[in-house]
């Protein structure tokens, strides 16, 4: 039965990895439960895939697919003057080491020249607060108006402030016709990292207040317009399970993964390859360890692949004594960029599980440094590339640069690699000692998280409902105790 007069949220999820981190942390259960006068369309590549649909249905809830999106035309020499102007800036670290990988690989042209001639006929063009105002005027999308028409939305929540292409027209048409607009799920290096700024939407959910002010001072954002929610997808992290238990129990989890119980777990989390294509080099070196006994313990090795990354260019490694390898997430249908895997609560439980019964963690500046710090796991980063060193613009010692990732090593949070003996070393005296810079990892923790008390979706969702609230101009039962928007760090 169609619900009389619902005033319509428009949701995006343009991959499996928003899925996980907006979806399936209760966002949409939540906004339902706080008004019975709200119907949702929710935007997704996944709405093909009839598990997605069955798992998400409600009479409540419309499904809509969310379209790949590749700027062409107009718009696509428009972004390109807002991309010139922002990478000539300089304006972080990241930013500046962006700039010299576009120019070595001769993606990005003419920067500089861009850079002026925007400034000299279209100056809103180079002003964070302004950037996208031309390209939103002069440049809509037939699609997005048509579903526009058709639900007349109050308000849209999107993923990412315009990081994800398939999310643009949806954006921008709602810059165009004055609708509210949220994102809920940017990434920590989003701000500082990437090759294009940020858009600006009418509220602009962060992590943390390190977030809060790179938007600020960066993109052009006012304070009133951010909200501090702290990570969504973290919130399991810090709970039990039903019956009062963190996870599987070590036995448990060894059994689960055939690993041997009465060795260490060294796990090796992967990056894509484009980002890091050496980490046969890695594994090599860490089985060679495991191999000549220079652990201080028997030793095991874990290969957790990321999502992003092809399990068939590990197929040579199956067989290894000691070498574990898995992908371990739902196949699904491929997003507009290319990602075709879909992140389930069980698969977050598994990760939890495996930061909690890994002895130490290895990989190449990720994110998964500040998971293993949540449950004081040691964390060994990689800095050397594969069997020759590369100029810094390819190589991953770049990464230890960029902004956000400062924000990790600064706290001496965890051990930085330059070469493989010192990999093997620090491993080493990891598994010797695992409080060795304890203080540091709690460190990242509080700063990175800032909300440590498993609610930071239910913070979210009460930021959406209030914001649908204020756009509509109902009532709404907030889905979080109000005390928690503000406390419980």
């Amino acid at each position: 039965m169609p619900v009389p007069n619902p005033h319509t949220v428009l949701v995006s999820i343009p991959h499996g990895g928003s899925a996980g981190n907006v979806l399936r942390t209760g966002l949409v259960r939540r906004l339902l439960e706080a008004t019975s006068d709200v119907r949702i369309v929710l935007l997704s590549p996944l709405v093909k895939d009839p598990a997605f649909s069955a798992e998400f249905a409600h009479r409540r809830v419309v499904f809509e697919d969310l379209p790949a999106h590749r700027p062409q035309g107009l718009e696509a020499r428009l972004l390109a003057i807002v991309q010139a102007g922002y990478l000539a800036s300089a304006v972080t670290e990241s930013v500046r080491i962006r700039r010299s990988e576009a120019i070595a690989k001769g993606t990005i042209r003419w920067m500089r020249t861009k850079r002026t001639l925007a400034r000299a006929f279209a100056p809103s063009m180079v002003e964070p607060a302004t950037r996208w105002s031309v390209s939103d005027r002069l440049v809509s999308h037939p699609v997005a108006e048509a579903l526009f028409d058709r639900y007349r939305p109050v308000l849209y929540v999107a993923s990412s402030p315009g990081l994800i292409f398939s999310e643009l027209p949806l954006l921008r048409t709602a810059a165009r016709r004055r609708v509210r607009s949220m994102a809920v799920d940017p990434s920590w290096d989003n701000f500082t990292n990437k090759l294009l700024p940020v858009r600006r939407v009418s509220r602009l959910v962060v992590w943390n207040d390190l977030m809060r002010d790179q938007a600020i001072h960066l993109h052009g954002y006012r304070p009133d317009e951010i909200r501090v929610a702290g990570v969504p997808q973290f919130d399991g992290y810090f709970r039990r399970l039903p019956g009062g238990q963190p996870g599987l129990s070590r036995d448990a989890f060894f059994r689960k993964i055939g690993a041997d119980p009465s060795r260490r777990l060294v796990t090796v989390t992967t990056t894509p390859r484009e980002l890091y294509p050496h980490h046969d080099h890695v594994l090599r070196v860490l089985m060679a360890a495991v191999e000549a006994g220079r652990f201080p313990h028997p030793t095991q090795v874990l290969v957790r692949l990321h999502p992003r990354d092809d399990i068939d260019a590990y197929r040579g490694l199956a067989g290894v004594p000691h070498l574990l390898i898995e992908k371990p997430f739902r196949q699904t249908v491929t997003a507009g960029d290319g990602l075709a895997i879909d992140i389930m609560p069980e698969h977050q439980q598994h990760l939890a599980d495996t930061m909690r019964h890994s002895d130490v963690v290895v990989n190449v500046a990720s994110t998964i440094a500040i998971e293993a710090s949540i449950f004081d796991t040691p964390v060994v980063n990689v800095s050397f590339d594969g069997e020759t060193p590369l100029e810094l613009s390819r190589s991953a010692r770049r990464y230890y640069r960029f902004t956000h990732y400062v924000n990790i090593t600064r706290h001496h949070a965890v051990r930085v690699a330059e070469q493989p003996e010192q990999l093997v070393e620090w491993v080493g005296r990891y598994l010797q000692d695992p409080a060795l810079d304890r203080d540091g990892r709690r460190a990242v923790v509080d700063e990175q998280c800032q909300f440590l008390d498993g609610r930071s979706a239910e913070r979210v969702a009460a930021y959406v409902a209030g914001e649908l609230a204020d756009a509509a101009g109902i009532s709404v039962t907030s889905p979080s105790c109000a005390a928690s928007l503000v406390s419980s760090r």
